[in-house]
């Protein structure tokens, strides 16, 4: 029965909307990863961008406005964490948990000032993001279930990966930025600001951060919870290790851990215990990072046995 639940095209369709929160901010990560200024705050930024979102709408009606509510208080938090790590040189990974702490604590708090609500915040018959039909496809038996109607920011995810690969790669700003992230002091001596290059990657990152946040909760879960994002930050980080801080890899990488998350939610009819079936995403996340770290070694090694030879 499970099996068959799995062969499904509607599954698929749970996949790629499980995967898309993580994909978005893994795109975002992916720029910090080249420019060396790892966001370890994307968990805190999206938890800022899923609450200022329903704040947002539901305060004008409007889930556009509340998206761009939730960017803008990710992008914010994005450039406070740039201002204390590259300004005043804060350790970045120390920084980058502090906008978690931040992002965690904030929302809780103003949900309970605000709305005397200690866990959630949901308003019946909110706006949300709209769902889009493929009507290419709508007569395509069976894709149809699985890649139309999706909510709008689905779809923007995966032109996010051609963008970034696109500015990566074929843009001097993504060269520069390349350059910045291999050797600073380097490209400092051929005039690039390693400052500004920087700033912008962080800026990338938290506006990437804000889409996969609102994401979560006007165009997925219609409402905030708290601590919704569940590790969908520290994942997406994963993602893009695990993806070789490449574009097409990191949504490979996305992908299979929304099947993760995507196979443990089917395992629950089997009543397994809970605990059991919300590990499986951070087990895979859990292996993506060893197998990481083991091609790490594996190309230092070889890098010392090339290096002994000349």
């Amino acid at each position: 029965m499970i099996l068959d639940s799995l062969l499904q095209f509607s599954f698929l369709f749970l996949v790629l909307r499980a995967a898309s929160p993580i994909l978005i901010a893994a795109m975002g990560a992916v720029f910090t990863e080249r420019a060396s200024v790892p966001n370890i705050g994307i968990e805190g930024m999206m938890l800022l961008s899923a609450f200022f979102s329903v704040l947002a709408t539901i305060g004008t009606g409007s889930a556009w406005v509340g998206l761009a509510a939730g960017v803008l208080s990710a992008v914010l938090a994005a450039v406070v964490m740039g201002f204390f790590a590259i300004d005043l040189r804060a350790d970045i990974i120390v920084t980058g948990f502090a906008i978690n702490i931040l992002g965690a604590g904030l929302t809780v708090f103003l949900l309970s000032v605000l709305f005397g609500q200690k866990g959630t915040l949901r308003e019946t018959g909110m706006a949300t993001l709209p769902s889009v039909d493929l009507l290419v496809i709508g007569s395509v038996p069976g894709l149809s279930a699985a890649l139309s109607g999706h909510n709008v920011l689905v779809y923007l995810g995966w032109l996010l990966v051609v963008l970034t690969g696109v500015v990566l790669y074929r843009t001097p700003v993504g060269l520069r930025l390349r350059a910045v992230g291999e050797d600073a002091d380097a490209a400092r001596s051929v005039g690039i600001s390693v400052r500004r290059y920087q700033y912008l990657a962080l800026i990338l990152g938290g506006l990437c951060a804000g889409l996969a946040g609102a994401n979560l909760s006007i165009g997925y879960l219609s409402g905030f919870v708290r601590d919704m994002t569940a590790g969908r930050g520290f994942i997406a980080l994963a993602a893009v290790l695990f993806g070789g801080k490449t574009p097409v890899g990191t949504l490979l990488a996305a992908l299979l851990f929304g099947l993760a998350q995507g196979v443990g939610n089917q395992l629950q009819s089997l009543r397994l215990p809970s605990q059991v079936v919300l590990m499986i995403p951070y087990l895979m996340t859990v292996v993506a990072l060893v197998g990481y770290r083991a091609r790490q070694c594996r190309r230092q090694a070889a890098a010392l046995r090339q290096g002994t030879e000349a």
